[in-house]
């Protein structure tokens, strides 16, 4: 029997091949849709990422920034923990105590006595070249309508303090009211140069001694003297007082000069006039009250002499 083979027809073919194309196009397009959404989600995810990164540098930023705003320009050192710390505010009270000391402790620095009473004796030098600097310039007169004393005011070189500020001092002191210039006679100029009546002069115990001792006059190391026209001023009591004047060091400077001076003017020794009375300038103090009052002053606070009776 003969059997008629179908053969596909030329149309069905085309057919096939567009059935393959068409769905190997459908396929690619899927797998690109999803190659896209995978890169995406993954872009989504590294974005997050350095979002979260960012933030975090930014916080660490920010907190050093607040932890640490005395930082010096980019590339200085910051402060140490110690500076850091004494940066911090504390009380008012405490601050203002703290800048109480400072004042203090620089008064005592620029005092020109490095701090008058609180020295230590053993930082005192005991002896020196035995030569000295004259303060310069001159202060005005003062006193009463006499005769018209003048001096100069030196310090030994080498002790540290300056003769400019040792002579405010002497000049203070002359020129008080209390004063020897309280008879109204006597009267004082200080002079940097040329001739003077007498010299003031601050100097270590070792030179007080060998000048004073050039008269005959013993001061051991401790005290001073008047010889000739010079008024010695024994470092170590400018410094340090006696135990009398210990906390009133500025006080003890007005009775060596006072004293001195007097000696000076031809005043003697005095004794104690009374058990409670003041003691007078010319009375040696440095060997005791013996009952007085401490005074500093030939004269009170009403013009009337501080005296007692003349000691041999």
């Amino acid at each position: 029997m003969n059997e008629r083979r179908s053969t596909p027809s030329s149309s069905s073919a085309p057919d096939r091949r567009h059935r393959r194309r068409s769905g190997g196009r459908r396929g690619g397009g899927a797998r690109r849709r999803r190659g896209v959404r995978s890169r995406l989600l993954w872009a989504v995810l590294a974005a997050g990422a350095v979002l979260v990164f960012a933030g975090g540098l930014a916080l660490r930023e920010g907190g050093e920034a607040a932890t640490d705003r005395s930082a010096g320009p980019a590339g200085s050192p910051g402060p140490s923990a110690s500076s850091a710390a004494s940066a911090r505010p504390g009380p008012r009270g405490a601050v203002e105590t703290q800048k109480a000391e400072t004042t203090e402790k620089e008064k005592e620095r620029t005092d020109g006595t490095e701090g008058a009473g609180k020295v230590d004796p053993g930082s005192i030098p005991s002896s020196g070249p035995g030569t000295f600097a004259t303060a310069g310039g001159g202060g005005e007169r003062v006193g009463g309508s006499g005769r018209t004393l003048t001096y100069v005011v030196q310090v030994e070189n080498g002790i540290g303090i300056p003769a400019r500020d040792v002579a405010a001092e002497v000049e203070r002191i002359l020129a008080d009211e209390r004063g020897w210039t309280a008879d109204e006679i006597v009267g004082f100029r200080r002079v940097s140069g040329g001739a003077s009546d007498f010299r003031v002069r601050l100097a270590t115990a070792g030179t007080v001694d060998t000048i004073c001792g050039r008269y005959g006059l013993d001061t051991g190391g401790e005290v001073n003297c008047n010889v000739g026209q010079d008024v010695m001023v024994n470092l170590k009591r400018w410094l340090l007082a006696t135990q009398y004047y210990a906390d009133d060091v500025t006080s003890y400077r007005a009775l060596i000069i006072n004293h001195e001076v007097g000696h000076f003017l031809g005043h003697g020794h005095e004794g104690c006039p009374g058990a409670g009375r003041p003691a007078p300038v010319m009375m040696q103090q440095i060997k005791g009250l013996h009952g007085c009052r401490t005074n500093v002053w030939p004269y009170d606070a009403e013009g009337r002499p501080v005296t007692g009776p003349a000691v041999g």
